[in-house]
């Protein structure tokens, strides 16, 4: 049904029908009467929630660059008090799917707001959010595995509440130790990712992530080495004067002794591309094992 009404929504409108804006503003409406739990259009007012979520429906919204709706939306429910448990399951579910679609290029826009709504109702969004990604991850929710690149919703929230991820930390770093080679090449895209973003220090709960990505340079396989030194050149040249940095050029000079030729030569390439751009945050030491090999 979501993607039928995504697919004739741009035809109504063209052809003077009814405006799906419209609709979608009278449901966004209702959603103030969230507020009363004993009125007597509560019970239905939820129904036209936790349908807007199971249709994915907000997709449609994005569709139609709604996206002040979506923000009236999300701040309309999450600004209430005491609102119901399901209301908030069900907001936080939608708000998934914003953030995982708006991350295919419908709208940044609409990715901005959520993070947005995330930063100021962390508190009040953690357990929950961190539910979904941990049923997901642990594949006790395929359903939602299979709609959502959870990978995705993981780099948008780790921008505005990197805390919300604590509980992730575990399922992270067991992606990173799959014997699957997909599955730990994605985990170590989307770790070194993180550690990349300019400005992003590693706060204290992740550095055992952190950790267990430099032990990717060992890796078996040498295109998940390889992998891993193209995001540590980044995290390098982003901030050469990082408090991880001397960790991360250790574990570089420890591969100039790899097996792969390729590999050394890549350790080469990488701290002489980071000397370029910031001699003093190369070692001596490291200078000289790079001129020796």
């Amino acid at each position: 049904m979501d993607e039928l009404h995504r697919a004739v929504a741009p035809f109504l409108i063209a052809s003077g029908g009814i405006h799906s804006g419209d609709i979608f503003n009278l449901i966004v409406g209702t959603f103030n009467g969230l507020s009363d739990t004993d009125g007597p259009s509560f019970k239905r007012i939820v129904v036209i929630l936790e349908t807007l979520a199971k249709y994915r429906s907000c997709v449609v919204m994005l569709d139609l660059e709604c996206d002040d709706l979506v923000n009236e939306m999300f701040s309309t429910i999450f600004l209430l008090d005491d609102h119901p448990e399901s209301v908030l399951s069900t907001m936080q579910t939608i708000m998934i799917v914003v953030l995982e679609e708006s991350e295919d290029g419908v709208t940044q826009a609409a990715r901005r707001l959520a993070m947005n709504v995330i930063k100021q109702c962390s508190k009040k969004l953690e357990a929950g959010i961190k539910q979904i990604l941990i049923s997901v991850m642990s594949g006790d929710n395929q359903l939602i595995k299979s709609e959502i690149d959870y990978h995705e919703v993981i780099y948008g929230i780790y921008h505005c509440a990197p805390q919300i991820l604590s509980g992730v930390i575990p399922y992270l770093t067991g992606e990173l130790l799959a014997d699957q080679l997909d599955t730990r090449l994605k985990a170590v895209r989307l770790v070194g990712s993180l550690f990349a973003l300019p400005g992003a220090n590693i706060c204290e709960a992740f550095q055992p992530i952190f950790l267990e990505f430099l032990k990717r340079l060992t890796d078996r396989v040498v295109d998940v080495r390889m992998f891993v030194f193209e995001h540590v050149k980044i995290c390098l040249l982003s901030d050469p004067s990082r408090p991880e940095a001397p960790q991360i050029i250790s574990a570089l000079c420890d591969r100039l002794l790899d097996y792969d030729e390729n590999v050394r030569k890549q350790v080469v390439d990488v701290i002489c591309d980071v000397a370029c751009y910031s001699l003093v945050s190369i070692p001596v030491r490291a200078v000289k094992l790079v001129l020796d090999h």
